[in-house]
């Protein structure tokens, strides 16, 4: 997402905001990455972090009927990952899947997924 009030024309680093927490994004900060979803969506790292030990680890499902994912924006019947914060924020499992994977992958963050 982005902060109120941006100037879509010229947006800064400091106007992208991760949609489950709204801190935002650093990129200079190699422990905060970002990752894009659809329409401007946005996931931290952290945040990616707190939805892969409740989804994969913990078997948790918060997922609400008729609410689409925030990043992927599809209605999906796996398990979400809802924000304690921002309850219309929400991920579903094949995002934070995909995410995990993207972000091991990129040599300008040190992310990692969590482990049991």
């Amino acid at each position: 997402m982005f902060r109120p009030g941006t100037d879509e024309t010229n947006v800064q680093y400091e106007d992208v905001l991760c949609n489950f927490c709204r801190r935002p994004w650093d990129p200079d900060d190699p422990t905060r990455p970002l990752i894009e979803g659809h329409h401007g969506s946005h996931l931290c790292g952290e945040c990616l972090s707190l939805a892969y030990r409740a989804i994969v680890f913990e078997g948790r499902n918060d997922r609400v009927a008729g609410q689409p994912c925030t990043m992927c924006l599809e209605e999906r019947d796996d398990e979400a990952w809802r924000s304690p914060e921002f309850a219309e924020a929400c991920v579903c499992r094949r995002c934070v899947k995909q995410s995990s994977t993207a972000l091991e992958k990129d040599k300008d963050y040190a992310w990692k997924r969590p482990i049991a």
